[in-house]
């Protein structure tokens, strides 16, 4: 029996993943952990007892979920690294400066880091290099939509959908929106869209665009369950390795 720590669990992601860790026998959660103003700390969450500081029961577990924010998830980080649990992070939204440091950490213990734990959305991002490999030549646009209470923009799964097409073509210009008298559309642009309203899970949409013709990868998640799956599935992993830093690029082989 994997015992995992789950970080955010009064969250919309976190209670999803609450839910579906009820239904596998191979994995508990001995405890959930939220900032000391959340008005669940020192209650349950279904059967998950809920403390303010991750260093009350880091001892206890075999690895640690964390989907909370950048700031939260650094805390976190920070003041359970000593214990070198297997460390999982759904979290979106960090810097540069930060990924640096949760790769630093890994150096010490096992980091799966992965912005959209779905299965399905981690094969649309060898989809994407397939297509821009084919369609060199082709205009591309990211467009991205999420419900109206997601905080970061545009999102981390856009961003790393950028990141692939430029593994392919290196010289690609990201950009995040126009406005205004923008000129002719460069060739090496790409530009990633957001759009925030509703209750949109999770919708991201690829665009190549040629002469007299368009293809549109697309991604729709419908609920947080293929997130939770997915997660499910990293956590599995991740207990299972040594020290190192590992995607869902790891997961699938």
């Amino acid at each position: 029996m994997i015992k995992a720590i789950l970080c955010g669990a009064a969250g919309r992601m976190g209670r999803e993943i609450i839910n579906a860790i009820e239904g596998a026998s191979d994995i508990k959660i001995i405890a959930g952990v939220e900032e000391k103003s959340n008005p669940f700390v020192n209650r349950f969450i279904s059967s998950v007892k809920i403390v303010d500081d991750i260093q009350k029961v880091i001892t206890e577990a075999d690895c640690v979920i964390d989907f909370t924010n950048p700031g939260a998830t650094m805390e976190n980080l920070r003041n359970s690294a000593r214990f070198k649990k297997p460390y999982c992070i759904g979290t979106t939204g960090f810097t540069p400066e930060q990924i640096a440091e949760i790769k630093k950490f890994s150096q010490e213990f096992p980091i799966f880091f992965s912005p959209n734990m779905s299965m399905g959305i981690n094969v649309l991002y060898n989809l994407v290099e397939k297509v821009t490999q084919d369609l060199s030549e082709y205009d591309i646009e990211i467009i991205e939509t999420h419900h109206r209470g997601k905080k970061d923009a545009p999102s981390g799964t856009a961003q790393a959908i950028g990141e692939r097409i430029k593994k392919v073509k290196p010289d690609a210009k990201l950009i995040y929106g126009r406005q205004g008298m923008t000129g002719e559309r460069e060739k090496k642009e790409i530009c990633i869209s957001a759009i925030r309203g509703g209750d949109v899970v999770g919708e991201h949409r690829i665009l190549f665009l040629g002469q007299g013709e368009f293809i549109e990868l697309r991604h729709f998640a419908t609920s947080r369950r293929c997130f939770a799956e997915g997660t499910l599935k990293a956590i599995r992993f991740i207990v299972k390795k040594k020290k190192g830093f590992y995607t869902m690029s790891d997961l699938l082989g």
